[in-house]
């Protein structure tokens, strides 16, 4: 008799299917798509609101100097710095100044003798004073924050003293230009270097005879927009930050031919 082969007839089973686990290497892969693609969107948006400033000529000149665009930013802020001739509401009746006082084009810095960004711009100030003499004016004011930078306020009254005697560029020059933190000795050395009638300045110092001046510059440059040091106004348009001198050429030969 023939066997007949048994066949197994149960249905076949099918192995569940596998989870399937992401790698680190394309997990890492997958969080650096993300990133990329915000940084994208991000770099997006502030292209298309640097040209929308430039349209309306309302201009962020601290977003707008840090940019390759900067050609077309400086022009638009130039043209209505240079539309503004009127920057006396910026200055004060004893505000030591550089430069030719008829000139159409007015800068103000509010700086702070203890700020490190005022003293890195200082340099780059004056260079700009020299070589614009005939067409810029430079008006320097205190804006010393006493809470960064302790000492700030008595050198800013101590330049009151230099300018007393002739010599605050001078004193402007050599306090920045210093390594020591601020404070009387140090301010009376500076004094003594820069040949300042020495028991003359002690007086001056002593009676805080410039404090009330010393408080309307940083009264002004508050009720301006004035925040942190160094600021610049460029007859009247605000600026801030340290800046560069090829940045601040550009603005005043764009300045000059608009």
């Amino acid at each position: 008799m023939e066997e007949i082969e048994e066949i197994n007839m149960l249905p076949t089973q099918t192995p569940p299917p596998t989870k399937r686990r992401w790698s680190p290497a394309r997990m890492l892969g997958a969080v650096g798509f993300v990133l990329v693609l915000f940084c994208v969107l991000g770099f997006s948006w502030r292209v298309f609101s640097f040209y929308r400033d430039i349209r309306n000529g309302s201009i962020n000149p601290a977003l707008a100097y840090t940019t390759t665009n900067f050609t077309r930013a400086v022009t638009a802020f130039a043209a209505k710095a240079a539309a503004n001739t009127d920057a006396a509401s910026l200055i004060g009746t004893s505000d030591p100044s550089l430069g030719n006082k008829n000139a159409k084009i007015t800068v103000v810095e509010f700086a702070d003798f203890g700020c490190p960004y005022s003293q890195e711009v200082a340099p780059i100030v004056r260079a700009i004073a020299k070589q614009y003499s005939s067409d810029v004016r430079v008006v320097f004011r205190n804006f010393p924050i006493e809470e960064l930078h302790p000492g700030a306020t008595i050198a800013a009254q101590a330049g009151g003293c230099a300018a007393e005697q002739g010599n605050f560029w001078e004193y402007h020059d050599a306090v920045f230009a210093s390594k020591e933190p601020l404070g009387v000795d140090m301010l009376s050395g500076i004094a003594d270097t820069i040949g300042l009638d020495a028991d003359q300045f002690a007086r001056c110092l002593d009676s805080d005879y410039y404090a009330a001046d010393v408080t309307t510059d940083g009264t002004d440059g508050a009720a301006a927009g004035v925040t942190g040091t160094p600021t610049f106004f460029f007859n009247g348009q605000k600026v801030e930050g340290s800046i560069p001198f090829t940045i601040f050429t550009q603005i005043l030969d764009a300045m000059r031919q608009t």
